[in-house]
């Protein structure tokens, strides 16, 4: 069916694709050709055709981003109403046979294969040498796949979706699922072992990234060291989220559903929950991609520490972010009723 948010999310995500397939031949070109000591007519020109590609790149980044936003808010808040029986983006989930979580997590890999590539060519642009351009080109043409693999992930979910059949609530599907043995996560993580991993990692993350924000010079331990911590903090908050957390959301118990922390009536939390998570996931690996940058090359190495200091204070304020909005009505439960849920 051809609902305009559909539509809307389809013209942005081929506006990115055009954007990048011009922009990933010059990077063949970079690859191949590029020779900064040159000043010959040749090279003068692949220069100007890079400068383009940089652009059109950018460009493709904020339009990848918005049309994931646009896709995350279809799934959550307006296919739902087309679906018979879906109460949120579960039931779309399954109106799609699964098409719409595969399409969010080719996504995010693609998004952030493009957000390396913009933080090399950031770095790239901040000296007149353009240092980092062939390493950039080279990471676009991975990049650059994966966002086409996103986008016909996404355009085969929409064509999945069946709008006729009716589906069962998040409620129902969870509930029997469970009565399988439990599908939310592995049943050897024990719920004391992932609100533990929550918590101090959480306090990991933020002392690290605080750390990291305000320490001179800085030791390769750290930033390789934080983004490993952010790969394995990240799924085991998430657990953490679904199985305990969620339920001081909901206020009421064995509700595994992470797609209705987005509705309003619990308030759109799922948004900057989700974001603030995101948000961890890439910064992390951000930190050890800038630094290892500025060590390649010494005449970046100013503007990657400051971006290595940046993804630091980001590290905290986004930990911190989903920490509060995870365990927030958690300890406001505790506070009003004395006792813990479940």
């Amino acid at each position: 069916m051809l609902h305009p948010l559909i539509l809307a999310v389809a013209v942005v995500d081929l506006c990115a694709l055009a954007l990048l397939i011009p922009a990933t031949w010059t990077a063949i070109r970079v690859v191949r050709d590029w020779s900064p000591g040159a000043a010959d007519h040749r090279q003068l020109a692949l220069e100007r055709r890079a400068e383009a590609a940089s652009l059109q790149g950018r460009i493709a980044w904020g339009l990848l981003l918005g049309g994931g936003i646009l896709f995350v808010t279809g799934i959550a808040s307006i296919l739902p109403d087309l679906v018979p029986g879906a109460m949120c983006g579960t039931g779309v989930d399954q109106a799609t046979r699964g098409g719409a979580t595969r399409a969010i997590a080719v996504r995010g890999l693609a998004f952030a294969a493009l957000s390396a590539w913009h933080l090399l060519e950031r770095l790239d642009a901040s000296v007149p040498t353009a240092p980092l351009r062939r390493g950039a080109a080279r990471l676009l043409l991975v990049a650059t796949p994966l966002v086409a693999l996103s986008i016909g992930a996404t355009l085969y979910a929409y064509a999945a979706l069946d709008t006729y059949g009716v589906v069962e609530c998040c409620t129902v599907a969870y509930d029997a699922l469970a009565l399988r043995g439990g599908i939310v996560g592995p049943a050897w993580l024990p719920d004391a072992l992932l609100l533990w991993a929550f918590g101090g990692g959480a306090l990991v993350l933020a002392a690290g990234g605080a750390w990291l924000g305000r320490t001179s010079p800085i030791r390769a331990g750290l930033p390789f060291g934080l983004a490993l911590a952010v790969l394995v903090w990240v799924p085991l908050s998430y657990l953490a989220l679904i199985r305990v957390l969620a339920a001081y959301h909901y206020e009421v118990l064995a509700h595994h559903c992470p797609w209705c922390l987005f509705l309003g009536e619990h308030h759109l939390v799922g948004y900057p929950l989700f974001a603030a998570l995101a948000w961890v996931a890439l910064e992390g690996p951000a930190a050890a991609l800038a630094w290892e940058a500025g060590r390649q090359e010494p005449t970046v190495a100013p503007a990657a520490m400051r971006r290595v200091r940046r993804a630091g204070v980001h590290l905290v304020i986004a930990t911190l972010a989903f920490v509060a909005l995870a365990a927030g009505p958690a300890l406001v439960w505790r506070l009003r009723f004395g006792v813990w849920m479940g």
